[in-house]
């Protein structure tokens, strides 16, 4: 499905987190562990509870100066905005915006959107969810967003989590996208050029049967494995609307990718695929005894007893150790020849550095498509480097061809409660053909920036990138890839 960039005006998204939190009515919770409702009871501006030990270590630095030295200079930098931040959550006043918009009991919501940038360009809409669909758990989600003569964008998704009360989940979900905008992602590879302006109008409708190893609280505090296969339905009007005919030349695109096939066509996909995955991100061995009083909650930091043991939360928004392995495969056929399977690995892998909180994350991943016999791939359909999540000092589809191989570093570096800074190193290549991979080819790009994170989950990016092409890219972004 296609990825947007989406702000609410009523920053529901840290609340959608808090909606998706496991229910542990059928454990236990040690009675030191303060609970959601009594989160942010405690005044930080009164001066009696100024003695209270404070176990969220988040600037401990050893007595290392030198090495706290990036922590003096980001808490100076945001130390206005973080006390705004704490006055906001003792007041309240999310939970209080976010009453005009959800019914009383928080399960139906009709909220205002705004989108910054994007495919469509910048835009408003609205979102609309309700959290137990005919009171049995299930879920919708959708949104619309409306950009003027831009375009428009959409998307909408059914969830089941426990189909016939198992371990099975099925969803259903589509999604729309038209653009007359000159920085979609279609017109990257050639930006405001008059012979090289695109547009796609696109649908997708996909369902999804998944298998989980854990479900419930389970699989927020236990190591997962998942297992799940899909098919759906896909359409692209693909079409050049200003400037003469004529193959990209782009330095960024491959000699396929060029050749820009599929253009003037509308073309129906089928798409059957699936996925495996095994996630322990995060995942602390149980303990059977807490050392001290958990006094304030802190991703990692909550805990739930069962067989008597605590298990903690994984923190998948800031997994401090643990890593994933993911797989999928899927195979398209549709209109004029269309005919070609594509095939994604990636890893991920976490670590403590220096000490705790302070993050080294890696990520790799390699992608292929490839056509049977006499079938095409669709320019649509190529696979693509650049944009806020990989690649960030180049813009969005700036590289696109078969192939991809990308390689992520990035530290992590606490700065405020739950936001923290980081810097990151990006390399990547985009080829063709197996052959035509080299160390050589690689593409370089580094930068950093702010996430703004609550207990619950992400709320935003901002960074900035610099690549050969790009001496400082601003970005924004409310996802977290890894």
């Amino acid at each position: 499905m296609n990825c947007i960039l989406l702000l609410s005006i009523s920053l529901e998204i840290a609340l959608f987190g808090a909606n998706a939190m496991p229910a542990v009515a059928q454990v236990s919770i040690p009675a030191d562990t303060v609970s959601a409702e009594t989160l942010y009871r405690h005044n930080p501006y009164d001066l009696s509870s100024a003695a209270e030990a404070d176990s969220s270590d988040v600037y401990a630095s050893r007595s290392n100066h030198l090495l706290a030295a990036p922590s003096y200079v980001w808490r100076a930098l945001v130390y206005p905005l973080g006390e705004l931040t704490i006055y906001a959550e003792y007041a309240e006043l999310v939970p209080r915006i976010y009453k005009f918009f959800i019914s009383k009991d928080g399960r139906f919501g009709v909220l205002p959107q705004v989108q910054l940038g994007g495919e469509s360009g910048t835009g408003g809409g609205v979102r609309v969810f309700h959290r137990n669909v005919a009171g049995k758990g299930k879920r919708f989600d959708g949104f619309f967003i409306y950009s003027g003569g831009r375009g428009q964008t959409g998307q909408g998704l059914y969830l089941h989590p426990n189909l016939l009360g198992s371990r099975l989940l099925w969803s259903t979900e589509g999604g729309y996208l038209r653009t007359r905008n000159e920085n979609a992602n279609i017109n990257a590879a050639v930006r405001k050029s008059e012979t090289r302006l695109f547009r796609i109008d696109q649908i997708d409708v996909r369902t999804t049967i998944g298998w989980r190893l854990n479900t419930g609280w389970q699989a927020y505090f236990k190591p997962n494995a998942s297992a799940e296969g899909w098919f759906g339905y896909g359409r692209r009007d693909f079409r050049q609307i200003e400037g003469l005919p004529g193959a990209l030349t782009d330095p960024g695109s491959t000699p396929v990718a060029r050749l820009l096939t599929g253009l003037w066509k509308e073309i129906g996909l089928y798409r059957f695929g699936g996925r495996i995955a095994l996630d322990n991100r995060d995942h602390r061995t149980p303990a059977r005894d807490i050392s001290h009083s958990l006094n304030y909650k802190l991703p990692g930091r909550i805990v739930v007893e069962a067989d008597g043991l605590y298990h903690y939360f994984r923190d998948l928004g800031y997994p401090e150790r643990g890593g994933l392995l993911e797989a999928e495969a899927e195979v398209v056929t549709g209109a004029h020849d269309v005919r070609f399977y594509r095939v994604a690995v990636r890893a991920h892998y976490y670590m403590t550095l220096f000490w705790r909180n302070r993050i080294l994350a890696f990520r790799t991943r390699l992608e292929k498509v490839r056509r049977f016999s006499d079938g095409i791939i669709p320019y649509t359909e190529l696979i693509q480097l650049g944009g806020s999540t990989q690649m960030r000092g180049y813009r969005r589809g700036y590289f696109r061809g078969q192939g991809s191989l990308l390689l992520n570093v990035e530290y992590r570096y606490p700065i405020w409660d739950t936001w923290n800074a980081f810097l990151f190193w990006d390399e990547g290549q985009i080829f063709d053909h197996y052959s035509e991979m080299g160390t050589d080819r690689f593409r370089t790009c580094w930068g950093g920036g702010i996430s703004f994170r609550t207990e619950y989950g992400l709320l935003g990016k901002i960074q900035v990138g610099h690549s050969a092409v790009e001496k400082a890219l601003l970005g924004l972004t409310l996802e977290q890839e890894f």
